[in-house]
């Protein structure tokens, strides 16, 4: 009976020098972290270690979607299991909270509680090749500001490095390459949690002389979507699948990162992409040159390597030109996002608050908040 359910393990992370201890008696699921080298239970702090609090709150919201309500306290992860589970389903659950742990934690290559490393993302370099992974499994990847300085730091790094030749993008997990920008970001962290990267991965992506990468293995939506197109190369698993989610969710999306779409699949079909909001299978994406080839879950990473040798082979020089030259193309859009110009104060209006809150709440969106069209002149 699900009542006489019990469930615990340990699971520790050398690397990472972290312990997770999970528990699930009963209905009752708890989930505590505890500190390697000292042997103590790790508060679920920002200040403490940003990978396991940003990981234990993404977490909390994870396990809802598997029956469990979950909620983040200030050294434990609790939750209740939904009754009238069996202790089959308790256990299938059990075992899908443990494997969670382990997408994101087995990726550290330093210590993410007293180390310098990066809390949001894995990055190496080896046999001429950057290799940057998103590493937030429990959101699909979905970025914070702390991911994007990151993911700036990391690349511009590898743009300096004159030994690397290729960069791969990647997203932890079997899910999700990248879900966009995180609409459960959390604002009263302020400083370091928002972000503030001089430059914008995006345009060190675009500018950096190597050729980018995208090994896609799930969800690439919203601004994982324009992670992909962006690069130079996007290589798709066949559960892969693209869409942009920006008016919907009330994300001010516009500018250059939304018209150079354009420019890769033509007007009509970037324009159904960003403004009908609807997702697309990795066929679907290769078949309007969205991608560069789609294959087998198991073979991806066999390609990816076929297209570093390929790159290695050619002159570096001449292909940091001829991404110049493409850049070139894309860049007819120049300046700064109309809704600066036009509807600057959009991210504190009623309409963006709401769709924000109805996606987080999987609920229909109140559209009496839609805001009014701006009156700009038709010249």
């Amino acid at each position: 009976m699900a009542s006489n359910f019990d469930f615990r393990t340990t699971v520790a992370y050398e690397t990472a020098g972290v312990q997770f201890n999970v528990a699930l008696q009963g209905l009752a699921f708890v989930v505590t972290v505890d500190d390697l080298a000292s042997g103590d239970r790790l508060a679920l702090d920002h200040g403490v270690s940003a990978a396991v609090y940003d990981f234990t709150r993404g977490y909390a919201r994870w396990l809802g979607s598997k029956g469990i309500v979950a909620s983040q306290e200030a050294s434990a992860v609790r939750g209740v299991a939904r009754d009238g589970m069996s202790a089959a389903q308790l256990l299938a659950v059990a075992r899908e909270a443990v494997d969670m742990v382990d997408q994101r934690f087995s990726h550290y290559r330093t210590n993410v509680v007293s180390g310098d490393g990066y809390s949001d993302v894995v990055y190496e370099k080896r046999d001429g090749v950057a290799w940057l992974m998103l590493n937030r499994p429990e959101t699909f990847n979905a970025k914070r500001g702390i991911t994007m300085d990151e993911m700036s730091a990391a690349l511009l790094d590898a743009a300096g490095d004159n030994d690397v030749r290729a960069v791969v993008l990647s997203g932890a997990g079997p899910n999700g390459f990248c879900t966009g920008n995180d609409q459960s970001y959390d604002p009263t962290q302020g400083g370091a949690y928002s972000g503030s990267a001089r430059l914008s991965y995006s345009k060190v992506l675009r500018g950096m002389p190597q050729p980018v990468i995208a090994a896609v293995d799930g969800y690439a939506i919203g601004s994982g979507n324009i992670m992909a197109y962006e690069s130079d190369f996007t290589i798709a698993t066949t559960r892969s699948r693209f869409g942009q989610t920006g008016p919907r969710v009330g994300s001010p999306a516009a500018g250059h990162g939304v018209a150079m779409l354009a420019g890769r699949i033509g007007q009509k079909r970037a324009r159904e992409m960003w403004m009908l909001c609807q997702q697309y299978s990795a066929q679907e994406a290769y078949e309007m040159g969205l991608v560069n080839r789609v294959v087998a879950v198991e073979e991806l990473w066999a390609e990816v390597d076929r297209f570093i040798e390929a790159i290695k082979n050619v002159s570096p020089v001449i292909l940091q030109m001829q991404k110049i030259s493409f850049n070139q193309h894309d860049d007819f859009v120049a300046g700064e996002s109309p809704f600066g110009e036009h509807a600057p104060d959009y991210a504190s209006s009623d309409e963006c608050r709401e769709r924000r809150t109805a996606f987080l709440e999987r609920r229909p969106m109140d559209r009496s908040k839609n805001l009014p069209y701006v009156a700009v002149p038709i010249r």
